[in-house]
Parts: C-alpha cells; sequence; structure tokens
C-alpha cells in the first residue's frame, strides 16, 4: 500500500469517526431532556393525609417562569395509587382547576427553597381524588384531597424531602448541568480507541514501506 493510500484509508477512518460521534452527540442530547425526581412528604400537624411518596419527571428546559415544567407524576398518598398530573393548561402559569377548588402551576425550583411553587403539583389518585401538594414557605408544605360532590376530604401540613433518582441522570438538584450522559463516555472511548488502532495500523504500514 502507497503512502497516499496510507493517508486516504486514515482520513475515511476519521471522518466515519467523526460521523458517529455527532450522531452520538445528537442521540445523547436527546436522552438527557428530563430528570426523574423522588419527593416524599409527611405530614407534622397530626393531619392526613399522612404522607406521600411521590416519583416526578421534570423537563431540563427552564419555562418562561424562571422554574421548570413537571412532565409526569405516579406514586401514592396515603395507600392511594397516583394515576397522573392534571394538565395546567396556562402552563407554566398558575391555572384553576375545573372544579375551582384549586389553583396550580405544575412547576418546580432546582437549587431554590422550596422546591415546589406555592401553586404546587396537581394530580389525580386511584380512588378518584385530586391532590395538591405546594409549599408555605423554605421549609414548610401543604397537602389537600378533594374528592369530586363533596369538596375537601383532607388537609394537612408537613415537611418535603427531595432526591433525585439517580439513575435518570438530567439536571441536578442545584443547577442545570452539561454533565455528558453515560452513552456519550461510551461512544467516546469507542471512538478514540478506533483512532489509536488506525494510527496503529498507519505506523505499522510505514514500516513496512521502509523494510
Amino acid at each position: 500500500m502507497t503512502a497516499r493510500a496510507v493517508g486516504v484509508s486514515v482520513m475515511q477512518h476519521f471522518a466515519k469517526f467523526a460521523v458517529g460521534l455527532s450522531a452520538a452527540a445528537v442521540l445523547c442530547a436527546s436522552q438527557a431532556q428530563a430528570a426523574t425526581w423522588l419527593l416524599d412528604y409527611a405530614a407534622t400537624n397530626g393531619a392526613s393525609p399522612t404522607q406521600a411518596s411521590l416519583t416526578v419527571d421534570i423537563s431540563d428546559a427552564q419555562n418562561a417562569v424562571g422554574g421548570h415544567d413537571v412532565t409526569g407524576i405516579s406514586g401514592q398518598v396515603d395507600g392511594d395509587a397516583v394515576t397522573g398530573l392534571i394538565a395546567n393548561p396556562g402552563q407554566p402559569f398558575p391555572s384553576y382547576s375545573a372544579d375551582g377548588w384549586f389553583i396550580y402551576d405544575n412547576v418546580v425550583w432546582p437549587g431554590g427553597a422550596p422546591v415546589l411553587s406555592n401553586p404546587g403539583l396537581f394530580f389525580t389518585g386511584a380512588s378518584g381524588d385530586e391532590y395538591n401538594l405546594f409549599s408555605d414557605n423554605a421549609s414548610t408544605y401543604e397537602l389537600y384531597d378533594a374528592r369530586a360532590g363533596v369538596g375537601y376530604v383532607a388537609h394537612s401540613m408537613g415537611a418535603l424531602a427531595v432526591s433525585e433518582l439517580p439513575s435518570v441522570r438530567g439536571f441536578s438538584l442545584d443547577e442545570v448541568v452539561g454533565v455528558p450522559e453515560p452513552a456519550s463516555w461510551v461512544f467516546m472511548i469507542v471512538g478514540f480507541g478506533s483512532v489509536g488502532a488506525v494510527l496503529r495500523r498507519r505506523h505499522r504500514t510505514g514500516l513496512n514501506l521502509v523494510y
């Protein structure tokens, strides 16, 4: 193989690597569009609902009010399985519920205190009840439970513990960060290994040409 052919081969391999790396970057950027948080609420005033364990999906894009939109929710409130988030027609600005009992926005604030807004999250349970979890201040939260045809059936005040699900990386609780996804590292390692292999082959070919 001539030196020119070797050079063309190296360039072809490098071009393929660059295209693959670009595709990987696009793929990883599309994957890093959300974070998943765990919210654990515990009543501190002896009232019900006594506790709630919620898993919430949150967009990593900052919204028009400077917070982040909640896009999904699951979990339970005193054993009542959460069936879904009630969409906010004015997202991310506050809206009234259809029955007029609640005001909500489905917005959270990473790195802030409180983490939830004052209008807060609005979601339903398998029982058909509606729940509204929101903040009073940096450390105190309230959880309301309402039932169709009845109205408010329970209300408590409590504390909220927040953590990020470690297996789903989007942005941290402290700030939005551009940390490469695990898939990015895999593609980068494989790519650099491929370039190294090509360069080693070129080096050996050069030696053969000399001899």
